[in-house]
Parts: C-alpha cells; sequence; structure tokens
C-alpha cells in the first residue's frame, strides 16, 4: 500500500535592494504606523510586535492583512501576508532581513508560503518595481508621490 501525504504546493522568491541608509534608518519604515503611512497604503494598521495586527489598503477596497511574526530591531521583520491576489489573509509569509553593508543597507526580502505561482509571480514584481523604489527613495529622504497600495494601483496584485 503506498503512503500518500497531502502536501499542499507552494511558491517563493527572493528580492534584494540595496539601500544608501542604515538599518536604523530603513527599519522604521517596516514597523512603525506612522512611517509605513508615508510610503507604504493608503489605509495602515501597524502592531510591530509577534501576533501583532499587520494590515495596508486603500480606500477603494483591496486590503492586505496578516499579522507580525517576528521582529529583530534594525535587523529583521516577519509578517504573514495575504487577502489580495487570491490569498487569504495571512496565508503567505514575507521575512525582510537588513544588513549593513559600507554605509548603506542590503535589504533581502523573501516572501513564501504563496500558494500558488500567479501569486508569487505578481508579488515578485510589485515588491521589485514598486514597493521597493519607494521604499528606497523614502529611506533615502527623497519625497515620495503616492503609496504601494494606492487606489487605482495594483502594487502587488494583478487582474488577469
Amino acid at each position: 500500500m503506498k503512503n500518500e501525504e497531502n502536501v499542499a504546493e507552494s511558491f517563493e522568491f527572493t528580492r534584494e535592494v540595496v539601500i544608501n541608509a542604515k538599518p536604523e534608518i530603513i527599519f522604521p519604515y517596516l514597523t512603525e504606523e506612522s512611517k509605513m503611512k508615508e510610503w507604504f497604503g493608503e489605509i495602515v494598521e501597524a502592531n510591530a510586535q509577534p501576533g501583532g495586527v499587520f494590515h495596508i489598503g486603500t480606500h477603494d477596497g483591496m486590503h492586505c492583512r496578516g499579522e507580525y511574526v517576528e521582529i529583530k530591531p534594525f535587523e529583521k521583520v516577519v509578517f504573514s501576508w495575504g487577502g489580495v491576489a487570491d490569498l487569504k489573509p495571512g496565508e503567505s509569509t514575507v521575512e525582510i532581513t537588513l544588513k549593513a553593508e559600507n554605509g548603506a543597507t542590503k535589504l533581502t526580502l523573501r516572501h513564501y508560503k504563496i500558494p500558488h505561482q500567479k501569486g508569487a509571480d505578481s508579488f515578485g514584481e510589485g515588491w521589485k518595481t514598486h514597493a521597493f523604489p519607494l521604499l528606497k527613495a523614502i529611506s533615502e529622504g527623497e519625497k515620495v508621490e503616492g503609496f504601494c497600495f494606492e487606489s487605482g494601483s495594483e502594487c502587488g496584485e494583478t487582474n488577469n
């Protein structure tokens, strides 16, 4: 008799960006509600402690919901992610690490436990082309126009 396990396939990706700012500058933009409201979303609820709320949204109804899983000041932020691109709230996980390098910071993002390739592709592109440029600009002291999660925008989501 064959032993079959019902193991769901999941997808993941890793993206990196170098930001010309120290981890101490970048970290609050990932954990402090007031700083996140400057670039991440029109609607932001954040309680950056294990089990604390993570919610980014738009006024036209797109909402990403999860909770913070792990926080290591100036080094690592982990939160669950979902509610967009056919994911249930909190269904996938985002892990962001910050490593100081020669006066700058190498930010590595790993997004995993994504239940389908379409979501992985969409999120991977959204982080790379939309979220990272905004986070990089604001962390480097530039004024940014708009948000990652902005009404009429598709950051991290496709409508295909």
